[in-house]
Order: C-alpha cells, then sequence, then structure tokens
C-alpha cells in the first residue's frame, strides 16, 4: 500500500511536466460473461442452506490474519461451479503464490477461475499473469490497464487523467454461495506472514442474501469498459505460455508447502475445527452491498456512487457514530459536520493511524490539519500505536503494526465494513465496495472489542493548554510530541503539508 500511495501521489505532483495526452486503444469487445446460480447438492451448498434464513444474511467477522487467510484457502478448496476474485493488491509473495495454487487446482477441477485486478501493481507481471491465465478455467482481466506494459512510468503520466482512477474494490465470492468483503488485499502484510509490517484489518465472511449481490457488483466490473484481458495487454509474441511447464511448476511449489514456517502457522488455526465441525457462529441480519460504478470519473453517468450511500448511512446516526479509518482525510465540510454533530449530542469517535503507524505519510500530512479542530469541537480521537505487538496468531511479532481496517458503526445497531478509507481518494476518485449490516449484536461486539483493547493499542488525543497531546492510558501518561516517529518522519510529514496534494490523498 505504501508504494502505491506514493506512486499516486508523485505522478499528481509531476504530471504538469508531460505534456501531450495518450490516445485511447481500441480493442475488440470482451466476451460477457455473468454469475452462475448457486448449486443447490455440493457440500459446501447443503451447509449453508442448512443454516440460511430467508432475506437475511449471515456474517463471520474475520479480525485475524491467519484465520482471514484460511477462510480464503477453505473456500476455494471447496468450489465446485465458481470462483470470481476482485483486488487491488496480489502480491506474488508466499501468500499470493499459495492463493495462486489454490485457484489453480480448483480449475484442474473443472471450477471456472475469473480474476480481477487492478493494473497497477501487475507491473512486471505479465508473464507470470498470462502462463496463469493460459489454463482453460482461467480468465484474467485488469481494470483501467496502461495500454504500454513495460514503461509504465511514463505511460501513467501521460494518461494521468485515466490511469489516477483505481479499482480499490476486494471481494471473494465461492459458488455465489459464500463470499468475504472487506479491507484485505493479496500479501503477507495482510495475513500474518510479514515480519516487518502486520496490518490489523478486518472482513467479513457472508452467506445467504448479500452474496448475490456481491456477485452482481462483480459481473458489473467483469463486463465494464474499464477492463481488458491480460491476453489483449501483453506482447503478442508471449500469448502461448507453456500451460504443462505451469503444472510442472505447481506440482513443485506443492511439494515444499509443508515445509514452510508460515503454512505450520496455518494449520494451526482454531478456524480449521471449526470449518471442519461446521461450528461457526453467525450475525444474521439484513445487509446489502453498496459500491462505486466502474465508470465513476466520466461526466453523465447514471449510477450514483458509494459516497452517496455512506452520506446517507451517516445522517442515520442519532446517538453515537463510531469511524475506523486508516487513512482519514475528512476536509473541511466532513470535519465541520463532525463538529455540528457533537453540538447536537452526538458522540462522535475516529480510530485512525498514528504518525508512527502509518504506512503513508502524505495521506497523515493531510489529516494533521484537521485533528486539533475535531478534538477541540469535542470528536474522540484514538491513534493506533505503531510499535510490535505480540500476536497469538503469530510465533513472531512484527516490527511494526498498522491499521488497515475500515469499518464503521452508527448507534450500535448498524454497520459498514469494506474498502473505503474517509479520504478524498476513495470518496471521489478510486472506486469503492462494501457492505452495509444490521445487527445489533455485531456493531456491539465491534465496539466492546475496540474499547478492552484501546487503552494498549491506541493513544487518545487531548488538548493541554491548546496544544494536542496524546494521552498514553495504558502507562498514565501525558505526550506533548507525536509518539513513536522520529526527526525525519515528523519533518516529512510537516513539508507534505505543505503541498497541493490534498484531493489526491
Amino acid at each position: 500500500m505504501l508504494k502505491n500511495k506514493y506512486i499516486l501521489l508523485l505522478c499528481y505532483v509531476f504530471a504538469f511536466i508531460v505534456s501531450g495526452c495518450a490516445s485511447k486503444v481500441d480493442f475488440a469487445p470482451l466476451e460477457k460473461q455473468y454469475k452462475f446460480n448457486p448449486p443447490t447438492d455440493t457440500s459446501l451448498a447443503n451447509y449453508i442452506n442448512s443454516q440460511k434464513k430467508p432475506n437475511l444474511t449471515g456474517i463471520k467477522a474475520l479480525s485475524d490474519g491467519i484465520d482471514a487467510f484460511i477462510a480464503r484457502l477453505a473456500m476455494i478448496d471447496s468450489a465446485q461451479k465458481s470462483i470470481d476474485l476482485q483486488y487491488y493488491i496480489y502480491r506474488n509473495d508466499e501468500t499470493g503464490k499459495i492463493l495462486t495454487l489454490f485457484l489453480y487446482n480448483a480449475a484442474e477441477r473443472g471450477v471456472r477461475v475469473r480474476i480481477l485486478l487492478d493494473d497497477l501493481t501487475t507491473a512486471n507481471h505479465d508473464d507470470g499473469l498470462l502462463a496463469v491465465a493460459n489454463h482453460p478455467n482461467i480468465s484474467i482481466r485488469l481494470f483501467n490497464p496502461s495500454y504500454e506494459r513495460q514503461y509504465r512510468g511514463l505511460a501513467f503520466l501521460s494518461d494521468f487523467g485515466r490511469m489516477n482512477h483505481r479499482m480499490h474494490n476486494k471481494s471473494l465470492t465461492i459458488d455465489n454461495l459464500v463470499t468475504i468483503a472487506g479491507g484485505r488485499n493479496i500479501g503477507g502484510e495482510y495475513f500474518s506472514a510479514n515480519e516487518n509490517v502486520e496490518f490489523g484489518d478486518l472482513d467479513v465472511l457472508a452467506v445467504g442474501e448479500a452474496v448475490d449481490e456481491v456477485s452482481n457488483q462483480f459481473d458489473t466490473y467483469w463486463n465494464s469498459e474499464q477492463v481488458q484481458s491480460i491476453q489483449q495487454l501483453a506482447d503478442a509474441n508471449e500469448l502461448n505460455s507453456d500451460l504443462e511447464m505451469l503444472k510442472v511448476k505447481a506440482a513443485e511449489f506443492e511439494a515444499t508447502l509443508t515445509q514452510g514456517e508460515y503454512v505450520k502457522r496455518l494449520e494451526n488455526s482454531s478456524l480449521i475445527e471449526r470449518l471442519k465441525n461446521k461450528t461457526l457462529d453467525w450475525y444474521w441480519g439484513k445487509a446489502h452491498v453498496v459500491f462505486d460504478p466502474p465508470n465513476k470519473l466520466e461526466q453523465g453517468r447514471e449510477d450514483g456512487i458509494l459516497l452517496d450511500d455512506l452520506a446517507f448511512f451517516f445522517n442515520q446516526t442519532q446517538h453515537k457514530l463510531l469511524i475506523v479509518s486508516p487513512y482519514f482525510v475528512p476536509g473541511d465540510e466532513a470535519t465541520n459536520g463532525l463538529i455540528s454533530a457533537v453540538k447536537e449530542g452526538k458522540q462522535i469517535t475516529i480510530v485512525t493511524n498514528s504518525l508512527a503507524a502509518t504506512d503513508v505519510l502524505a495521506v497523515h500530512a493531510g489529516y494533521q490539519q484537521y485533528r486539533q479542530k475535531l478534538v477541540e469541537g469535542g470528536v474522540k480521537i484514538y491513534e493506533v500505536r505503531g510499535d510490535a505487538t505480540e500476536k497469538k496468531s503469530s510465533w513472531k511479532g512484527s516490527s511494526k503494526t498498522s491499521l488497515h481496517a475500515k469499518t464503521f458503526v452508527i448507534d450500535e445497531e448498524i454497520i459498514f465494513v469494506g474498502s473505503f478509507n474517509f479520504d478524498p481518494r476513495s470518496a471521489l476518485i478510486n472506486t469503492e465496495m462494501g457492505l452495509v449490516i444490521e445487527n445489533a449484536q455485531f456493531a456491539q461486539d465491534i465496539l466492546n472489542g475496540i474499547a478492552i483493547t484501546a487503552d494498549e493499542k491506541a493513544y487518545e488525543l487531548s488538548i493541554d493548554e491548546g496544544d494536542l497531546v496524546w494521552l498514553d492510558n495504558l502507562n498514565d501518561k501525558v505526550i506533548y510530541a507525536e509518539p513513536g516517529a522520529g526527526f525525519w518522519r515528523k519533518f516529512m510529514a510537516d513539508f507534505l503539508s505543505l503541498l497541493p496534494i490534498e484531493s489526491q490523498l
């Protein structure tokens, strides 16, 4: 995430030095493809149908990185008809390779696999994508791709208006029966496999009514004008990738899996037994999917955007609003709106990253211009600590922790979980998606979890004689400067705050 955010910001700052505009490349229309009807006679279908409640959605929260990865692998392993995967980032690290192996094995079983990726992070991976897409049951399409596959940095600058628009949506749907949506991309830092940094994140595993809506969302993107297949984009000389070699590499990788420490940690996940014994606990309630249209930036589009849905969502608040967002840049209008809500007697709480915890300094630079005004206006703000913590799911603690979850809770009754950050980029530039869930117990459990760990994992912001201070309630200390952040980190955040880049954050 760090590298990708800075690519976009640097391109914005320097785009003005590049003149001219890239011409649109015409591609032959891709075949329209749509969701399958869910099967009724598979073990997964039998289990889900035995749990389903009419017109409701069942939700299982996935806050632990190991469990979140195990859930994905178990779902893919149970697929019989279709797998639809949609992500902003899909790293070629250990977690990415394991997931790809499971997708390949599903395709070998005859499952149709559709992979939809944002093109920003696929640089230098065309060979691998082509090899995987050469399987007759696997299709790979890229959102808003670079037409120049080799000199992509220059292509980004010359076609900045188009390529600045990225697909940030995240979902994985199996047989149109079960789906995972939320904040995680595919990469070690999202699944407790990276020793340098670990993101505190949240996905939901969902069954029931909302699953079909996620599938409709996927089809909308898959069949949109904003996507092209990897075969259309890559060098024609590379199209005949060797499927037999792919099979050999898959077999070789699978043979080494049991030797890795991370796989041993996966095997120790308590979720495995609960999946085998079919003893998962579900929150049941009404839920619906909200998402941006793939042509979000086009003038004259007929569809509304996710921000409209969230504005309606926030306006329902009668008593309490919790906003958890790793990147929080509210702008003047939202800042004033949150303060006005406090004056009306509502309790507004923000949880975001501290300077030490954030992975994008420029976003923190945008945020720090609003936080003192918010605190003075009665908004409660907690900043997540950046220091390492020992995690129950890990044998080793990460050297840095960082919040990555995006969830909002209103009145202890309604929850949003998805990909949307509370910043201008999510609101107006990138496409986003999420689930709005009505379940008071789920909402209360999220709030209780934050309350129980708040002192251990975050600083509370306050005002002392007109200055912003950080309350370390765990150690009963008051800190008068950005806790845990060194001089250069503070300097860079202050410097970046001077640049006119807030609209791109």
